[in-house]
């Protein structure tokens, strides 16, 4: 039930934010991510430890997003920006690390695996908004291979981490 209710709060987040943008509410995915945020770590027992861990890797999403929409690889058309990027993808990041040691518990010691799902499934993701109007490449071929290496190598680490702290959480 809780691999349940964590997948559905980040996918509404993830819908929201999408949707939000598409029908012009760019703060609906904003808000509904701090309320599953809220939500989350109301029941969550360790919320220090898995907070500086959310944040760690959402700050190298953020950054990898950053440079991408800076170097106008693929970047968002979005009313309310903070940055190069939109408000939502803040609550998006944290809200998708969310799922690392719940949703994402099966890729545990599966570098190899995470490498793939990764790299197949994350630049599926961003290449969504691009038949929705609400984001652009300027270069779809260099830009879905960086998203398909840096995703690959964040699942890794992913995987990495899940192993660690496996026990600890």
């Amino acid at each position: 039930m809780k691999i349940f209710l964590i997948l559905s709060g980040f996918q509404i987040t993830w819908l929201s934010s999408i949707f939000g943008e598409y029908y012009n509410y760019p703060l609906l995915g904003f808000i509904v991510g701090i309320l599953y945020l809220f939500i989350f770590f109301r029941f969550i027992k360790i919320k220090t430890n898995l907070l500086f861990l959310y944040l760690f890797f959402s700050i190298i999403g953020y950054t990898f997003d950053t440079i991408l929409s800076y170097n106008n690889l693929y970047y968002f058309n979005s009313a309310f920006n903070v940055g190069y990027l939109p408000i939502w993808l803040l609550t998006l990041w944290l809200s998708f690390n969310t799922l690392l040691l719940s949703v994402l518990i099966f890729l545990r010691n599966r570098i190899i695996l995470s490498f793939i799902l990764g790299s197949i499934l994350g630049p599926l993701s961003y290449y969504s908004g691009i038949p929705l109007n609400i984001s652009y490449t300027t270069n779809i071929y260099l830009a879905f291979i960086l998203m398909f290496f840096f995703w690959g190598l964040f699942m890794s680490l992913y995987s990495k981490v899940i192993e660690i702290y496996f026990n600890k959480f």
